[in-house]
């Protein structure tokens, strides 16, 4: 059986791994779509938000300039000559604003009144917008281009050079996301100034290409927000197709590594999971329908009247390779799939009949089944079992049911209180099997009528090992005589365990001292024997 169980195991995980893999690629298709066309978005946005921040850099570094030029005596029909009078306060804000390297005034006609710097390198703006940002332009004295910010103020153009290197600090992209950033003339359609990085070259530049990439005529990805200070005046951010696509793959393909490695790890714990699980659910089915299950016995002494007095019915599996699989390996998958049910059936079925002729030569004789918390929610098998005494003419005195202390039942449930009170009053025997290793309180066995209570064999075998476990054998045994309740110890295996058990009135033991597990066969030698042979 475990060749067929590992067959299954093997066949369900090939299928298993084929649909993981088509699983696999859908979905990684679904998520790379999805991450390309969100990484997009994010770019977009991201690029507005270095357009946003810069156009109010801009903003802030145009309003700065002019704070000190409203100061100027300059409004009226009549002004300050230059010589004496203007010049003073030009030369001033020149001296205290390092930003500003000029300043020129100029009239309605766009005739020079005074300037800071020669008058034929004067720069004056045709454009009659309130403020205009224009450039840029080469003077003899200056080894950089220069611009010229300039404003209505009355009847008079205030005009203010500022050098190339000025402006591009404060264009600088706030975000290492952007190739190429500019000022654009939305009226000319030109940009005014653009500074660029290049991959050759780490650093923010001067860009003399002001044709080049313009909001209007570009395959590059671009934002633009308006300047509110310069009218017709925008900040375009701009990033390179090719940078794009290269963020964009190797975003992909650390999506691809870390998704595949996601997926092959949930893959094999689902795998293992299934393993375990479902193949074995399917093996245990397989041989439910087989008839695969069978019982063992294992004998009850006794120590009063000297002689066998029942067995412990254990539950065994015999594959098609005729090996024998201990319940060890499946009863936890059987209990929690429910399939333990069916598979006592199908145990009793076999152990009554084989008891038939037992049970006529020794009518005082017990068969001792065990239960789970799920045989007494099941809804059909106490009337299957009922079926199966009748059917094989048991008797209720010959059949003792033990709970196993782990499946601890819920005393205020009254399908388990009623079903076991129903049990005891049609002479059925109750157990509490293994009792000291789960969670059962004196509470417990005072609720639910058992008259039996078996040792577990963990603290049997401490008897004679000074452990703290040994000293407890004496509590459990004192306590039980006080409930009434027959016990029944479990493990024995030594002459030792068996005088301690004996001295202190336990009545029925069981273990190795006595006997293995053994097949009807050899049960029925072994109680032809003389059951007094053993020497206490």
């Amino acid at each position: 059986m475990l060749k067929l169980a590992g067959s299954i195991t093997e066949l369900l995980s090939k299928q298993f791994k084929y649909f993981w893999i088509v699983l696999t690629v859908v979905l990684l298709s679904i998520a790379l779509y999805l991450n390309w066309h969100y990484s997009d978005k994010r770019a977009y946005k991201s690029l507005n938000a270095v357009a946003l921040k810069v156009s109010n850099n801009v903003d802030g570094f145009i309003e700065d300039l002019f704070q000190d030029v409203y100061t100027l005596p300059i409004y009226g029909d009549k002004i300050p000559k230059c010589e004496g009078g203007l010049l003073p306060y030009l030369q001033r804000i020149t001296l205290n604003n390092t930003r500003i390297t000029g300043l020129i005034i100029s009239n309605n006609n766009h005739k020079l009144i005074c300037s800071t710097i020669p008058t034929k390198d004067a720069l004056i703006s045709n454009v009659t917008y309130p403020r205009s940002l224009t450039g840029p332009f080469k003077l003899r004295l200056f080894d950089q281009p220069v611009y010229l910010v300039q404003q209505k103020m009355g009847k008079y153009y205030i005009g203010m050079i500022i050098v190339s290197s000025v402006l591009e600090n404060v264009l600088h992209s706030p975000l290492n996301i952007t190739d190429s950033v500019a000022l654009h003339n939305q009226i000319t359609k030109q940009n005014i100034i653009r500074i660029e990085q290049r991959p050759e070259k780490p650093g923010w530049r001067f860009s003399t290409d002001l044709e080049l990439l313009s909001p209007t005529k570009t395959e590059s990805m671009f934002a633009e927000d308006a300047l509110q200070s310069i009218d017709g005046v925008q900040v375009v951010v701009f990033e390179n197709h090719s940078t794009l696509l290269v963020r964009l793959w190797l975003s992909q393909a650390l999506l691809t590594f870390l998704f595949l490695l996601g997926s092959w790890l949930l893959f094999l714990l689902l795998r293992n999971v299934i393993a375990k699980r479902y193949s074995l659910h399917t093996a245990l089915k397989i041989a439910l329908k087989n008839n695969e299950f069978f019982p063992a016995y294992q004998p009850v002494y006794d120590v009063q009247r000297k002689h066998y007095s029942g067995v412990e019915v254990l539950l065994r599996w015999q594959g098609s390779s005729d090996e024998i699989i201990m319940p060890d390996l499946f009863i936890e998958e059987a209990e929690a799939t429910g399939l333990i049910v069916p598979i006592t059936l199908q145990i009793m079925n076999t152990a009554f009949s084989e008891f038939q002729t037992l049970f006529k030569i020794y009518p005082d004789f017990h068969l001792a089944f065990n239960l789970a918390a799920s045989h007494f929610r099941d809804r059909s098998f106490f009337d299957e079992f009922k079926q199966l005494t009748k059917r094989y003419q048991i008797l209720p005195k010959q059949v003792i049911l033990e709970v196993t202390e782990r499946d601890l039942l819920d005393k205020n449930e009254a399908i388990f209180n009623n079903r076991m009170h129903e049990l005891r009053e049609a002479g059925y025997s109750l157990a509490v099997d293994d009792y000291g290793t789960g969670h059962a309180s004196i509470s417990y066995l005072q609720n639910f009528p058992f008259n039996y209570l078996k040792i577990d064999k963990l603290f049997v075998q401490a008897i004679g090992t000074k452990a703290i476990t040994e000293s407890l054998n004496d509590a459990i045994i004192h306590m039980a005589k006080n409930l009434n309740l027959h016990v029944i110890a479990e493990g024995v295996e030594t002459a030792e365990q068996v005088n301690y058990l004996a001295e202190n009135g336990v009545r029925f033991l069981q273990g190795w001292y006595f006997s293995k597990a053994l097949s009807i066969k050899k049960l029925n030698l072994l109680l032809k024997e003389k059951q007094n042979d053993l020497i206490l």
